[in-house]
């Protein structure tokens, strides 16, 4: 067995189901380089164990291996490169160093290259939705689930061939029947989740409406679902702009307010204006000023983008 392994593909799931194979039942030490350093993980990896036992580290996040950006602020990513190839040309064979990356590895990489030629790469590639559907249907049947073929792809195709997504909705169908183990159309359709594009809809009103809990649920759903939080702190800025537009037209009829907005609905404005309530001037002018430094942090690689709308979800719903 080797001591090293990376692992990289789009799903956290896939990504498990790896590690499992190589741990197997043995306890193992997790570390995510999203919050501690890659000298951190190489020193626990590197200390020999009194019994001469094998221990096993699971290393998730380990970007350093994808495509990466440098950044002035930050250590450079060749240092970290270089720390981590030290280790790698003379790694403790005690240890089985299992790294994660969710996405694909930089091959140009010497990390990459090295990992490849002495250790073991692990890529495990997407799966298409037919393979989806054999996977779904033994993970069904090892449980004694019964589903028809017509019902397992309504949630393949509801859930956009996105597996982590997939498993959840399973998990959710098990909690509801519980004890029962014939899994119905009917009953499918009420019980999965509502397309992405309604999704992100729906957590911007949970977000406006300042409701925390539901709002971090639906934010980890729609991360599992790979959604860009750009793309949905762009979405908010939108409905704080329109909302702090609306309540500094008060003075003016229904109909031009909504074309201005561009809206086509009333529903559009009633929703806005009941909004524009809940918020002052100058709570909607600090949360644009907010969002704008989030984006130039970002861009500048001083904050991840979904530790900013984490950021921007708490300070709208405090």
């Amino acid at each position: 067995m080797q001591n090293i392994y990376l692992i990289s593909s789009n799903s956290i799931h896939l990504i498990e189901d790896e590690i499992k194979k190589i741990v197997k039942d043995n306890p193992y030490t997790t570390f995510d380089l999203n919050n501690v350093l890659i000298d951190d993980v190489l020193e626990e990896a590197s200390y020999f164990s009194l019994f001469d036992e094998i221990k096993y580290i699971v290393c998730k996040n380990a970007n350093i291996f994808g495509s990466s950006k440098k950044n002035s602020s930050e250590e450079s990513t060749s240092k970290k490169d270089s720390r981590l190839i030290k280790y790698l040309e003379d790694s403790n064979p005690n240890t089985v160093l299992i790294f994660t990356i969710n996405g694909k590895v930089d091959s140009k990489k010497k990390i990459v290259k090295t990992i490849k030629d002495r250790y073991e790469l692990i890529e495990i590639p997407d799966l298409k939705p037919k393979e989806m559907f054999n996977k779904i249907n033994e993970l069904l049947k090892k449980d004694n689930y019964k589903i028809d073929s017509d019902t397992l792809y309504y949630i393949i195709n509801n859930s956009l061939n996105n597996y982590d997504l997939i498993i959840n909705e399973i998990d959710k169908i098990k909690l509801y029947y519980q004890d029962k183990k014939e899994i119905k159309y009917d009953d499918v359709i009420n019980i999965v989740s509502k397309n992405l594009e309604d999704n992100n809809f729906k957590f911007i009103e949970v977000v406006m409406n300042k409701n925390i809990k539901e709002a971090f649920k639906m934010y980890d759903d729609l991360m599992v679902q790979k959604v860009e939080p750009i793309m949905l702190m762009v979405m908010i800025a939108k409905e704080i702009r329109n909302t702090l537009l609306t309540k500094m037209m008060s003075n003016r009829s229904r109909s031009e307010i909504m074309k201005i907005l561009g809206y086509n609905y009333d529903f559009q404005l009633d929703k806005v204006i009941n909004y524009t309530r809940m918020y002052t001037v100058k709570e909607l002018e600090d949360y644009l000023v907010l969002i704008s430094d989030f984006d130039y942090k970002i861009k500048r690689g001083k904050i991840t983008n979904k530790l900013a709308l984490q950021m921007l979800i708490l300070q709208i719903c405090k």
